[in-house]
């Protein structure tokens, strides 16, 4: 068994019909009553109609899969960056 990790938040204010929510999530699933559970890692992005999840792939490494969210977090930071530069040069 591994230790399961299981994380859902709203990205918005207040919860509406376009709310944008983050799910993170890792630990064993069953899939079937007479099957192993195995280990699912996702993180799990949506808004409005639209989602995306990005899963740790079974020929993955877990160094590998720590990397590209690594990778994930540092584009994100950079892109949050250019707005509050533009923020500053406007006021």
């Amino acid at each position: 068994m591994h230790k399961t990790y299981c994380k859902k938040e709203f990205l918005t204010d207040s919860p509406e019909p376009s709310t944008s929510t983050v799910v993170s999530f890792s630990g064993d699933i069953q899939y079937g009553c007479n099957e192993t559970p195995e280990l699912v890692s996702f993180l799990e992005i949506s808004s409005c109609n639209s989602k995306i999840r990005l899963h740790r792939k079974h020929e993955q490494t877990f160094q590998e899969w720590v990397e590209e969210l690594r990778r994930l977090r540092d584009h994100i930071n950079d892109y949050l960056n250019f707005f509050e530069e533009i923020k500053e040069e406007s006021e």
